[in-house]
């Protein structure tokens, strides 16, 4: 497959009185979104700019006004010698039989919707009205007479409930780049690689929502923006960091119930997270991410845990000017290496332990010009593999693999990066591990709360061409331990794994700080 010229069908709505902009009962929502969203909206492109598309070198055909009824019989014959590959419906009502047939992959078309809701329209409002944490979006392939469809690939996003047009730009943004990634999966494996879910009925579309809604809408979305001030304000988060006397595979059975042994924490409130660390047997010694509400720089620091269950001195081990994090551990050819979270530095650097784990020497560089976050790097099939979100390219919803022979490079990008878009699953949470023969990534669900919850995923294809995950266990905050509000990280350090895990505190001497950094992000 290569990429041809750009074909344009440009198809209209024959009824005069469709969609929620004409329904007379949602004069409300018209008016908002004339105001507060079209003149806010980043990612969508005004009807009134195909005309500078026209007239781009590789846009040498243009098919106007198809109908949503029978399409003439020249310009079925106009399509067909086009020999096209795919096209793409952005309509809103159902696209001709004749249509669907033509193209030799099918008529593509985006919805907002992930299957569990059926109101599709206005794109991406309903998940705000109904305060719901996630969105979905998919791109999915019309069949039949265009009433059932064959998802081909889907995005789960955190919903932004307080804003509407937020929420919809991030959407607009995030799928973007889904056609191409298809079309290299068909490029790769052929169509059914593409197309594995079975066809099922299409959802309706919903009216646009009433003028009492649209109170309600209003209403709802003043009182989260007053509950993220609130938040902002007054709520601390305080993280711990807890050793766990069993292998990480344990976690895959829903009945495990850990005894976890938890850091002596600061008086000052120091979040202590993110912990990775190496086992002789008896004790461990735990690398983790120390943070003071005060400065919100991250250092990493190390201590021992002994086997009579004592703790030793927290010392820092690692420090720049830049904030520190998920100091990711692993061994090779008889070293101990850390590949900590230094996004703000735009790289991802490596470390080797000169005398594990107090002093540290950089060798190196992974990646250059990329904001990684919790770059994770592991061994698979005799393959190096590098896996991470970017701060910004998606955050925590798009992951990233790169692949390498040698750890030391050339390091080469995935193709179909980013390879998954899940808040529920995407941003990597701690060690892989295969166990039974199976290949596991911890991954965090950042959909409620960042790091509210670890996912264990089951990597059921891994190649340079090829990526496919499920999700398989879930590890939840336990209820019987002092953090009962998140846990983002799940390492395995022999037969020990080490778990953090978050609850909200309040530190009256960092308030002024957050009344600083609320107001910023209000400017947003």
């Amino acid at each position: 497959m290569k990429l041809g010229n750009l074909v344009q069908i440009i198809r209209l709505n024959n009824s005069a009185k469709s969609g929620p902009e004409a329904d007379h009962h949602s004069v409300l929502f018209n008016t908002y979104s004339k105001i507060f969203v079209r003149t806010r909206q980043r990612q969508r492109i005004p009807v009134d700019s195909l005309d500078s598309i026209n007239s781009a070198p590789n846009s040498n055909d243009i098919i106007e006004n198809l109908g949503s009824e029978h399409i003439e019989s020249s310009k079925l014959t106009r399509l067909r010698e086009l020999n096209l590959d795919f096209a793409l419906d952005f309509g809103t009502c159902l696209v001709p039989e004749e249509l669907l047939t033509i193209p030799r992959f099918g008529v593509w078309s985006f919805r907002n919707d992930d299957g569990t809701r059926n109101l599709a329209s206005p794109d991406c409002f309903w998940q705000v009205y109904c305060g719901d944490h996630v969105t979905g979006v998919v791109l999915e392939r019309l069949t039949g007479t265009g009433e059932s469809v064959t998802p081909i690939w889907k995005g789960y996003l955190k919903t932004i409930r307080g804003s509407y047009s937020r929420n919809l730009d991030q959407a607009l943004s995030a799928c973007a780049s889904w056609p191409a990634q298809a079309c290299i999966r068909i490029r790769n494996g052929g169509v059914e690689s593409s197309t594995v879910d079975r066809a099922v009925a299409r959802p309706g579309s919903s009216r646009g929502p009433s003028n009492l809604q649209m109170l309600v809408f209003l209403v709802k979305t003043l009182k989260r923006r007053i509950e993220t001030v609130y938040r902002l304000l007054f709520r601390y988060t305080s993280w711990n960091v807890g050793i766990v006397q069993a292998p990480i595979s344990a976690f895959l059975t829903s009945s495990f119930k850990p005894t976890i042994r938890w850091l002596p924490q600061s008086r000052k409130g120091h979040i202590q997270a993110d912990p990775f660390g190496r086992s002789d047997g008896h004790r461990v010694t735990v690398l983790f991410e120390r943070l003071d509400h005060l400065h919100r720089k991250g250092m990493i620091c190390a201590v021992q845990v002994e086997d009579d269950a004592s703790f030793g001195e927290p010392k820092v081990v690692m420090e720049l000017p830049v904030h520190m994090s998920y100091p990711f551990l692993f061994e090779h050819a008889g070293e101990t290496y850390c590949v900590p979270e230094t996004n703000q530095a735009r790289e991802i650097s490596i470390y080797r332990a000169l005398e594990f784990p107090t002093r540290w020497i950089k060798v190196g560089h992974l990646l250059d010009n990329v904001r990684a976050i919790d770059a994770t790097v592991f061994q698979h099939d005799n393959r190096w593999w590098l896996t991470f979100t970017d701060r910004e390219k998606g955050g925590d919803a798009n992951l990233y693999v790169w692949h390498a022979s040698d750890l030391w490079g050339p390091w080469e990008a995935h193709p179909l990066n980013p390879v998954k878009t899940d808040i529920r699953s995407a941003r990597p949470g701690g060690t892989p591990f295969e166990y039974e023969g199976q290949l596991y990534r911890p991954a965090q669900d950042c959909s409620k709360t960042g790091g509210g919850k670890i996912v264990l995923n089951r990597v059921g294809r891994l190649s340079t061409t090829e990526f496919q995950e499920e999700p398989v266990a879930v590890v939840e905050p336990y209820a019987d331990t002092p953090y009962q509000n998140g846990l983002h990280t799940l390492s395995a350090a022999g037969d020990f794994t080490l778990i953090d895990a978050k609850r909200f505190r309040f530190f009256p001497s960092g308030l002024l700080r957050n009344i600083v950094q609320g107001f910023r992000k209000l400017k947003r």
